[in-house]
C-alpha cells in the first residue's frame, strides 16, 4: 500500500468525519422548523458534533499510529520518519 493509497483511505473514513457532520447539522437546523427548535433539539445537535469530534481525533491518532507501523516494516535505509527503531538507528550511525 502506497502513500497515496493510505491518505486515501484515511481521508475516506477519518477526515470526513467533522466535515460531513458539520454539514448535516446545518442542512438540519436550516430545515428544521421554528417549533422543532427546543432545547432538546439542539442538545441532540450538540451530542453529534461532539461524538464527531472525537471520532475524528481518535481517527488521526490511529492513522498516525499505522503509518509508522508500516513504515518500521521498511528496511532501515527506506524509512522516512523519526521514529526510528533502536536498532535502525545503531545501524545507520545515530547511536554508537
Amino acid at each position: 500500500m502506497d502513500a497515496l493509497t493510505v491518505f486515501l483511505l484515511y481521508l475516506a473514513s477519518g477526515a470526513a468525519t467533522f466535515p460531513l457532520t458539520i454539514m448535516l447539522v446545518r442542512s438540519v437546523v436550516s430545515v428544521a422548523a421554528p417549533a422543532r427548535a427546543t432545547p432538546a433539539f439542539h442538545q441532540r445537535l450538540d451530542n453529534a458534533t461532539g461524538w464527531s469530534i472525537t471520532v475524528w481525533i481518535l481517527g488521526v491518532f490511529v492513522f498516525y499510529a499505522t503509518a509508522i507501523l508500516m513504515e518500521r516494516q521498511k528496511p532501515c535505509e527506506e524509512q522516512r520518519t523519526n521514529q526510528l527503531t533502536y536498532e535502525c538507528k545503531k545501524f545507520l550511525g545515530a547511536i554508537k
